[in-house]
């Protein structure tokens, strides 16, 4: 059941990741649409070159975050039975330290299980605060902005 779960997980991780990629192989020709229709609106000047504007749009538009976002559920996903062995080897090594004393700190309790939730939900939680804390310091530029600057505004 816990397997099936797991391989379903990865199932719909793909299919987020095919999603991902088609909008990433859309963009370039969205990109000609969004700008030929700005045109015809009035909204970029003639100045703006259709190649330097595809680029500005791809930099801008990109799915860039939710590229993000699926590479660390990725790695959590892959990284989860390694995360789970790690932390019952180092409850085993305490455990035994302290004198291997059959009980509620064994493994299999309801408090070990407990802890090894709390551990897992933190190292995730951190790698998403460093993923998340990466995007935020390289944001890509507004589209508004890339258009003025193309444009020679400011």
């Amino acid at each position: 059941m816990i397997l099936t779960f797991y391989a379903l997980t990865f199932v719909a991780l793909g299919i987020w990741g095919i999603w991902l990629l088609v909008k990433w192989r859309e963009l370039p020709d969205f990109s000609n649409a969004v700008y030929h229709s700005m045109r015809e609106k009035g909204l970029i000047s003639d100045r703006v070159r259709q190649e330097d504007f595809k680029e500005s749009f791809i930099r801008c538009e990109a799915p860039l975050a939710a590229s993000y976002r699926w590479v660390a559920a990725f790695v959590s996903l892959v990284g989860l039975p390694l995360l789970i062995m790690a932390f019952n080897r180092t409850w085993d090594f305490f455990w035994r330290l302290g004198g291997a004393v059959p009980g509620p700190l064994e493994r299999g309790y309801m408090f070990h299980l407990f802890m090894t939730f709390v551990f897992v939900m933190g190292v995730v939680v951190a790698l998403l605060y460093f993923v998340t804390a990466h995007y935020y310091r390289n944001v890509p530029p507004s589209l508004k902005s890339e258009i003025k600057r193309l444009e020679g505004k400011s």
